[in-house]
């Protein structure tokens, strides 16, 4: 076992208490790297910067700090029950806690965070070795039963390597480089965030295919015991549902591959360019608008046909697990290139966006696909006479 574990508990620091005495055994053991962390407004800020760790042992009550105005005041302690809800903690998340914490808050964590949070009291206080090899057993049993959980630690590990790597090699080049590429884009008319952050979306795409770990970790993989999941078609759907589209946080720039709904039956795709969007927004963009009635019309019609999202058909796209509905991922979408195309002025459009996207490469593929079905030239048929003297 090895890796970055992070120890939250306002008493860390306390050299009498188990909680500081337990910090330094973690770190004389020599098998982890452990970073303390003695309030809930650091740890937030802690597990904002830092990708890759290990586990998260985290205590349930935490002395509120008292501003100047507020002494003499009786203060209830804090509890980390809004910062797990708000975050999406990846690793092993370790309650550790004198305190009983009510079943209905364990039962939303643990919905949270399936198979990745557990909940210990801090029992033999005058132990601290007990209480480690507890601890360290928690975690080494969570590893065995989470194998599948190695690729992704890797995996940002990798991430976060190449990240530092081309920010120093941006920075030799030009410490401007930000600025440069961002009046650059702006200059341009495109959407000039949007630019930057994809600049260097590319080079870390570059970097991390090279990467030797995640290469031998991802070829190891395929060695791995098979998660067993309850119902492998709705996990599949919930998977390529993921692959396929993302969902949109609040004032999220206007991009192509943004999905609209205009009424309970059409829905339309953004196929606007990005280097136009920044001229076009506030008066027209174009889009392919889909049925959902068409849709499922189509779906019924050809049910055993599974050929149908090789899209080997020119004038129409099919894509599956469709957002039509948030929570139903068995809906795909018809766009008949025929009749899909629409301009809509900022009036019809503006304030009607779904919250999803249709992700890259998914949505220039449908961009090439319907360009393509457009741009066809139809050219005179060579005589029959013709094809046979060829072929001889």
């Amino acid at each position: 076992m090895e890796g970055v574990i992070l120890f939250a508990d306002d008493h860390i620091f306390d050299s009498q208490r188990l909680e500081n005495k337990l910090f330094r055994k973690f770190n004389s053991d020599g098998a982890f790297s452990t970073l303390p962390i003695n309030n809930l407004t650091i740890l937030e800020k802690t597990v904002s910067s830092i990708s890759t760790y290990k586990a998260l042992i985290l205590d349930w009550n935490f002395k509120r700090e008292i501003d100047e105005d507020e002494e003499g005041i009786q203060m209830p302690d804090e509890n980390p029950h809004e910062f797990l809800k708000s975050k999406k903690i990846y690793s092993l998340v370790y309650i550790y806690s004198q305190e009983e914490i009510a079943q209905e808050i364990k039962e939303e964590l643990e919905t949270l965070y399936p198979g990745k949070i557990f909940f210990e009291k801090k029992e033999n206080v005058d132990e601290p070795e007990k209480e480690y090899e507890k601890i360290i057993n928690g975690i080494k049993k969570f590893e065995d039963q989470n194998t599948h959980l190695v690729v992704p630690f890797v995996w940002s590990q990798a991430i976060n390597q190449s990240a530092q790597i081309i920010f120093s090699e941006l920075e030799q080049a030009d410490p401007n480089w930000i600025k440069e590429i961002y009046n650059t884009a702006k200059n341009d008319g495109t959407e000039p965030n949007t630019e930057v952050i994809g600049v260097f979306q590319n080079l870390l795409n570059e970097s991390i295919i090279q990467n030797q770990p995640l290469l031998k970790s991802l070829d190891e993989s395929k060695e791995l015991p098979e998660v067993v999941v309850a119902d492998k078609e709705d996990s599949l759907a919930k998977l390529y549902n993921r692959i396929y589209y993302t969902k949109l946080i609040k004032n999220a720039p206007l991009m192509t591959g943004d999905i609209f709904k205009f009424n309970e039956d059409e829905f339309a795709i953004l196929i606007t360019p990005e280097c136009d969007m920044n001229k076009k927004k506030d008066s027209i963009l174009e889009f392919l608008i889909i049925s959902k009635k068409a849709s499922e019309a189509f779906k019924k019609k050809k049910k055993k046909d599974d050929s149908i999202f090789n899209n080997g058909v020119q004038s129409r796209h099919i894509l599956p697990s469709f957002p039509f509905e948030s929570d139903n991922f068995n809906l795909s979408a018809l766009i008949d290139f025929e009749t899909a195309f629409v301009v809509k002025t900022k009036v019809e459009f503006e304030n009607m966006r779904e919250g999803f996207k249709l992700n890259s490469p998914y949505i220039y593929q449908v961009r090439q696909r319907y360009l393509s079905y457009v741009g066809r030239v139809g050219v005179p048929a060579i005589p029959q006479s013709l094809r046979l003297f060829n072929l001889k």
